[in-house]
């Protein structure tokens, strides 16, 4: 099933370590014009993106986190309904960070989790070492975060939980590096 993709304002978070491979080299808004969300989040600067996969077979929650993502954060925004259509869009595209629901048909998400950090995947480098957050009516458990995750929101998506969220995973990259032998954060959410 091809992924259904929601166009946003583009942004980039200066001074993340978050980096998008797919920034643009041309740019027809200034990097000085910053906006700042909240007093816990990096400055907002409109000249590159932040590319956010969704991953969720409810296409109504999908699109309700994609709204608050693109409305609310200027992320660019792609969602896919199942774990195989994420590694084959993983394997192709570079993004920045994953909203992963658990429960899903095919591969769950702590699966397609565990098969986006395997050596032998098809999953492009770059996307092996993003953050990848849990989107679920689930509650926060141990085992998101023994698969690799990084983060937990729960569903319906809230405005706020999102934003806490957000910030809490931005702090905690730029805290660990990618090599780090660690995947699992030290603070979390639950």
């Amino acid at each position: 099933m091809p992924a259904i993709t929601c166009a946003s304002v583009n942004v980039h978070l200066s001074g993340s370590p978050i980096t998008s491979p797919t920034t643009p080299t041309t740019s027809t808004t200034s990097d000085s014009t910053v906006t700042t969300v909240s007093s816990g989040m990096a400055a907002l600067s409109i000249s590159t993106c932040i590319k956010t996969l969704i991953v969720d077979d409810n296409v109504i929650t999908a699109r309700l986190l994609s709204k608050i993502l693109s409305k609310e954060f200027g992320h660019d925004t792609t969602c896919t309904m199942s774990g195989k259509d994420a590694l084959l869009k993983l394997s192709r595209e570079t993004f920045d960070i994953i909203f992963m629901d658990i429960d899903m048909p095919e591969l769950s998400g702590i699966e397609t989790t565990i098969a986006i950090h395997a050596k032998g995947s098809d999953v492009l480098e770059q996307n092996r070492h993003i953050p990848i957050i849990a989107y679920t009516t689930n509650p926060c458990e141990d085992r998101f975060f023994e698969a690799g995750m990084t983060g937990w929101v729960g569903k319906p998506a809230k405005q706020m939980t999102v934003r806490q969220e957000l910030e809490r995973v931005y702090r905690e990259a730029r805290t660990t590096s990618p090599s780090s032998s660690s995947s699992r954060p030290s603070s979390r959410p639950c």
